[in-house]
This record gives C-alpha cells, structure tokens and sequence, in this order.
C-alpha cells in the first residue's frame, strides 16, 4: 500500500485545518497556496501548540509515520548501495586479481566476485545459484575471495580455505571449481564440517606432502598472503558477512550503473541481470 508523503506543505495545512476551525478558514481549504501561507503565520504566533497538533495528528494517522520510516529505509539503502559501487570501482584492481581463483575468460567483458566462507549456511545455499550462472555464462569471469570469516568459531572453515587456495595454486580454476563445488555438495555447514572431510576431498587434488604444507604454514607462504589480502579487502568493501558478490566490468569504467554489489545472498536472476549490466 502506497502511503501519501508528509511533505512540509502537506503538514502545515494539515496543522492549520486541526488547530484552526473557522468559516474564514474553511472557505479557504482548495487553495493549498493561502493554507500554506495561513498556516505558517498561525504556527509562528502559537509555537506552544505545534508540538501537541503533530503528536495528535500522528496519534490519529499512523499511517504517514509508517511512509517516513519507509522512506528513510529507502534512501538509507540507495546510499549504502551508491557507497559500495565507489568502493568497487576504486577497488576494481584488487576485486579483478589475477591471483585468486577464477574460471572464464582472463579477456571476458564481465566479472563476477565472490566473497564467502565453507561454512556459511548462506554460501552454501547460493553455490547451487553460482555453479549455473558459470555454466550459463562461459563467456564471464567468476573469481572466488576465500573469506574464511566463521575460522575463529570453526576452525575447519579456515583449514578448507587455505587448502581451497592450495588447490588453485596446483591446478588452476577447472579443478579449483570441482573442489569448490564438492564441498558445499557435502551440504555440512555451520561447524558440521570436520577436518576428516576436508582431508579426504584434498587427497584428490594434493600430495600428501602439499597437504601437509598447508596444515603447517598458518603464519606465510602464498596461501596465507592470499587469504589476507583477501580479508584486506573485504574490510576496504565494507562486507562484514558472508556471501558478498560485485558484479562489474573488467575495463576501467567509470560508469556506474554496469556496476553491481550484493551483500549478501540473491538469486540466478538477479545476478544474471547484473552481468548483462555490467557487458553494457
């Protein structure tokens, strides 16, 4: 339901016509401009009684402050919006890096980025989503940013991560994709996870002794550098959960409207509309 706006004219002569009840007054409602006019002079001279109308006014048509606060949402989240897509046209570098995981063309128009966690119930309802988008989109590029946010809950989301990017290092994004779409076919989330199947899944991709590097080295090497970086930036994107996707050029643009950012889950089709957006 549409509610009429409160706008400042609309509420002076709807103060006027509650607080002032008389012919001279009457005769004179069809003309919004002399209500406008009436009504600002009577608020002026009566300052005490304007705070009561409101309240009263309000207390009897709740339905204007459901439209303000219905509004302030909407302008709340058209700047939160604004504000993402100026963090990713000043991050594209970052967002584009040839040193995260990737499927599709290194040349594509288009490019999909992901931030998630293994163990993100969310993600992990969206992967169904992601695997037919790259499967319907060959001609996108789709990157994957580790963002292993639950580790500190669920050590084991930190261990698939690390081992995940271990995996892109060895063999590239085709196999990067298996592995990253068999661990959410597990369907275990939210701690269920254990470090047995995620060792199981990596004896398929490494050798024991690339496992047993990565099991180690917490505190340097290239998976441990990644996984930062990829940290660095979702704190620059402003994401504080998981998924997060920009969908965006890979030419410098400047061109805000080919740019998407979702914080959070979506839909096949709304990140589809994105991708055709961000082709131009």
């Amino acid at each position: 339901m549409q509610y009429p706006r409160l706008t400042p004219s609309r509420l002076t002569g709807l103060l006027l016509l509650g607080m002032i009840s008389t012919p001279a007054l009457a005769a004179q409602t069809g003309q919004a401009d002399q209500i406008g006019q009436t009504a600002e002079a009577y608020i002026a001279s009566h300052p005490d009684k304007v705070g009561q109308a409101v309240a009263t006014y309000l207390a009897d048509h709740p339905e204007f402050l459901i439209a303000a606060s219905e509004n302030l949402h909407q302008r709340q989240q058209i700047a939160q919006q604004q504000a993402y897509v100026q963090l990713a046209l000043q991050y594209q570098a970052d967002l584009l890096s040839a040193n995260s995981p990737s499927v599709g063309p290194a040349n594509a128009k288009a490019a999909v980025v992901m931030f998630f966690d293994y163990q993100c119930s969310w993600c992990s309802k969206m992967a169904p989503e992601v695997e037919a988008l790259v499967k319907a989109n060959p001609d996108t590029r789709f990157i994957f940013k580790e963002f292993p946010i639950f580790a500190s809950r669920w050590p084991v989301s930190g261990l698939a991560a690390r081992l995940g990017e271990q995996v892109w290092l060895t063999h590239g994004g085709d196999k990067y994709l298996e592995w990253h779409n068999a661990l959410y076919a597990t369907g275990k989330v939210e701690g269920a996870l254990t470090e047995q199947d995620v060792y199981t899944l990596a004896k398929t991709y490494l050798t024991p002794e690339q496992i047993a590097a990565v099991k180690t080295a917490h505190d340097s090497g290239a998976v441990h550098d990644a996984l930062m970086l990829n940290q660095a930036l979702a704190q620059h994107m402003d994401f504080t959960g998981t998924p997060a996707f920009v969908v965006m050029p890979q030419a410098a643009t400047t061109d805000i409207k080919r740019v998407s950012v979702v914080p959070g889950s979506s839909s096949q089709d709304v990140l589809q509309m994105a991708i055709q957006k961000a082709k131009g």
